[in-house]
């Protein structure tokens, strides 16, 4: 976090979002319950908001926990979200929580990441899934290893998934949304460029319609099976750390892969040195 002397105007931090957001300063008066002569005032700092009308501002803008901090910290307020991380003493309880979800999803896979899509917690059915893939000669390692790293890149699971095209299109969709959202975040703008870098980005939309779900068919040596993914959240979570995680959970999409995966769990599945990958295609 910057110190207060080295942030910006808090005026030109809310004109930037209200930018970002495409909204006019009337819509956001109207929607932050404020007049517009006010809002105009506080983007040109010719007043200062007071503690709530910035966190009116902030609601109306859809503001991130994280970033409101750093409004709030710049306009001379103490923060107001703890920014406790999920290993800190004061979230012990929500880790054991989202820890005892991984270890219930058995013996699928299930993995907690962060807002920049790193894997921050798994069960043991991803511990060994994860290890074929970033591995020396596949991913470069990486410590937390990163989903979309996973999903995207050429040595990873793209050259395993039969429905490429419709799995990317969702994921690359998704993974925009979220850029959107918080479009100062750094962290979330290089990962999108990085994914950009890989190259085939899809083109198609990401709600073409697909058979009730969208379901991830994989193809590994002898295992063939189709998932369908689910995420979790915490529920007006109100630390930064808990708001922006994510439990990414993946069932069985049909009869054959439950009994597949019950009968024979990730352990039995090949390594993927005896997979013939190929970069070229997805």
């Amino acid at each position: 976090m910057q110190h207060t002397e080295e942030l910006p105007p808090v005026g030109a931090m809310i004109r930037r979002w209200r930018t970002h957001r495409g909204m006019s300063q009337m819509t956001l008066a109207f929607e932050a319950d404020l007049s517009a002569r006010h809002v105009s005032f506080v983007e040109t700092g010719r007043a200062m908001p007071s503690r709530d009308a910035l966190l009116a501002l902030a609601d109306a803008l859809d503001v991130p926990l994280r970033e409101r901090n750093v409004l709030l910290e710049a306009a001379g307020f103490s923060r107001l979200y703890s920014e406790a991380t999920l290993s800190d003493e004061d979230l012990a309880y929500h880790y054991r929580l989202v820890e005892s979800v991984l270890q219930r999803h058995e013996p699928f896979f299930a993995v907690a990441i962060d807002r920049h899509w790193n894997i921050v917690l798994h069960n043991r059915a991803a511990e060994r899934f994860l290890a074929q893939f970033f591995r020396p000669g596949a991913i470069e390692e990486s410590s937390p290893p990163n989903l979309a790293r996973l999903l995207f890149h050429p040595a990873g699971l793209r050259s395993c998934i039969v429905n490429w095209a419709e799995v990317s299109t969702h994921m690359w969709a998704r993974l925009h949304r979220e850029s959107v959202r918080n479009p100062l975040d750094d962290g979330l703008s290089s990962l999108l460029d990085e994914v950009a870098s890989y190259g085939e980005l899809p083109e198609g939309r990401a709600d073409a319609p697909h058979d009730h779900a969208l379901s991830l068919h994989l193809s590994m040596g002898d295992m063939e099976v189709r998932l369908i993914g689910s995420i979790l959240a915490f529920d007006a979570a109100a630390t930064p750390a808990l708001d922006e995680l994510r439990i990414e959970t993946y069932f069985p999409a049909d009869e054959r892969t439950a009994r597949q995966l019950e009968q024979a769990p990730l352990a039995a599945w090949p390594e993927m040195h005896d997979i013939a990958l190929s970069t070229d295609e997805p």
